[in-house]
Parts: structure tokens; C-alpha cells; sequence
């Protein structure tokens, strides 16, 4: 289990000590439970500010206050994914906080995508180390509200206009787009489903070339396997233009079950996770 538990002897929830416990069980790890504690949402938003200076917000959820956002995507199964797999720029970290837990269902699942990459066979793996461009419809509100949210010289959504956009598609060269004269937004990104987490989180820095090689680390993590709640399904194509079968998504998702962890929530836990590593889902 990967669970930090209050006792007599633990710290606070936003003390430096626990601060420590939380970075080894991410690194260690690629999520960490905090259960025990006493927690609001005013503490959890100070905890998620205690691990980065930077949040990402997804346009389609509402805030509860200036950093955390609900969880408000129906009551359906939700497949693994991580958060803002198919934006440009996902966040590292993901938290979640439950105030008020379901007796029986909506288990969060979790599932190490480094394991799960591990245990696929060859010619999977090989698949799924192939460029992917996702492409998808946005409504004017959802690209509109996005673009206030990231671009630096806008407030309002109602200052937003073309050129901000273009602004932020300029920063990515993996992504285009295409404003039609509904002002939907026809959307293109290519992304890598594998990412190489031990360069991303420097487990090979102090070492030479060859040896940081040897103990590279290969994570299947993207959202192909995921939800649309609040957007059109997108389209994945590899870089030849062929479609990503659904043989080949069933048959990983089906495989990523037997790595898959069930949290049965408690109210006043506290989830924290690798987002580069660790895909999320729920029952």
C-alpha cells in the first residue's frame, strides 16, 4: 500500500517532514495516499501549492476555489488516463480529495504505467512507441475558456481572440489548428503514448550515458484509453495516417487490468499522483 497513515508520531498535513514522505512514495512509487488527516478544502489546495508553483485547469470543470476543481464527469466508469493526456502541456502532479466518500462504488483506479508497459508483449510495445496525432472538435467556449486560462496577456474570455490562440499553438510545434466560421476549433496534436519517465524525473542524471541508459524506465501514459465526458471523442491516428484499432486499445486496456489498483474512497483522503507514470480511471 501506498499509504501515508496520521498517527501519534506522523506530522501535520502541510509540514515539511510530510512534504518528504510524499516526494519518496512519488518517486518510489508514482502515488501516495494521505489518510488520517484533518483535512478541508482550504488544506488541500494549500497542500497541492506546497508541490508546484504551476496549475493546469481543464476548461470544462468548475472551480471550487482558485486551485482545485471538481471532479464532475457524471456517474459512468471512467477509463485510465492521465489528466490533460490530450493537451499539449499535461500536468505533472494530479491530487484528489474526497469530502464526502461513496459507501459502496466509484472506486478511483490507478495503474503504474511502467509496469503495465513492462508486461507488454513486443509487438505492443513497438506500437505504442509510434507517434500518435489525436484530433478532435472544440466548442468556442471550451478552446476560448482554455486560452484565457493559459495565455498570459488575457483576464476575460471575452478579450480572447485568435491571435492569443495562435500564441499558444506557436509554443507546441506538435499541435495545429483551425478556427471554422462557427468558431469550433478543429484541433491537432501529436503525441508520444510512451513516455521515458526516468529522463523526465532526472533518475539517471548523476550517471554516464550507458549507465543512465541501462536503467531507463518506459511508461505507457496518455488518455487513449480514457474518458470524452466533456468533449467529442477524439480521432487517434499513427503517423502514417492509420487509424489505432480498437483491438489494440481493448487489448491494452485489458492487459493495464491486471496492474490496476481499486481505492475504495474514505471521506478526508488525500490522493497524490505521478501524472507522467501513473494512469487514473474510475469504476
Amino acid at each position: 500500500m501506498n499509504t501515508i497513515q496520521k498517527n501519534t508520531h506522523n506530522s501535520q498535513l502541510l509540514s515539511k517532514e510530510l512534504k518528504v514522505k510524499v516526494q519518496q512514495q512519488l518517486t518510489q512509487n508514482g502515488w501516495v495516499l494521505l489518510r488520517g488527516y484533518e483535512t478541508n478544502l482550504a488544506r488541500f489546495s494549500d497542500l497541492l501549492q506546497q508541490f508546484t508553483d504551476k496549475l493546469t485547469s481543464d476548461p470544462a470543470r468548475s472551480f471550487f476555489d482558485g486551485v482545485s476543481q471538481k471532479v464532475d464527469a457524471g456517474t459512468e466508469a471512467v477509463g485510465l488516463h492521465i489528466e490533460n493526456g490530450n493537451t499539449p502541456f499535461p500536468p505533472k502532479l494530479v491530487a484528489f480529495y474526497s469530502a464526502k466518500s461513496a459507501c459502496s462504488g466509484s472506486q478511483t483506479t490507478l495503474c503504474d504505467g511502467v509496469e503495465l508497459f513492462k508486461a507488454m508483449p513486443q509487438t505492443m510495445k513497438e506500437q505504442w512507441q509510434r507517434q500518435v496525432t489525436v484530433t478532435r472538435l472544440l466548442p468556442s467556449s471550451l478552446w476560448r475558456q482554455y486560452v484565457k486560462e493559459q495565455h498570459p496577456a488575457v483576464n476575460d474570455i471575452s478579450e480572447v481572440n485568435e491571435s492569443h490562440l495562435n500564441d499558444l499553438i506557436a509554443i507546441n510545434s506538435n499541435q495545429r489548428g483551425v478556427i471554422d466560421e462557427s468558431d469550433c476549433l478543429h484541433y491537432e496534436l501529436d503525441i508520444s503514448p510512451c513516455i521515458d519517465v526516468s529522463q523526465k524525473y532526472g533518475d539517471g542524471q548523476n550517471l554516464d550515458a550507458n549507465k543512465a541508459q541501462s536503467i531507463k524506465n518506459i511508461a505507457f501514459a496518455n488518455a487513449i484509453l480514457g474518458p470524452s465526458f466533456n468533449y467529442q471523442k477524439p480521432k487517434y491516428t499513427f503517423e502514417n495516417g492509420e487509424k489505432v484499432n480498437d483491438t489494440l486499445i481493448e487489448d491494452t486496456a485489458a492487459l493495464a487490468e491486471k496492474f490496476t489498483y481499486e481505492h475504495q474512497w474514505q471521506d478526508g483522503d488525500i490522493i497524490l499522483i505521478n501524472n507522467h507514470r501513473v494512469l487514473h480511471g474510475r469504476r
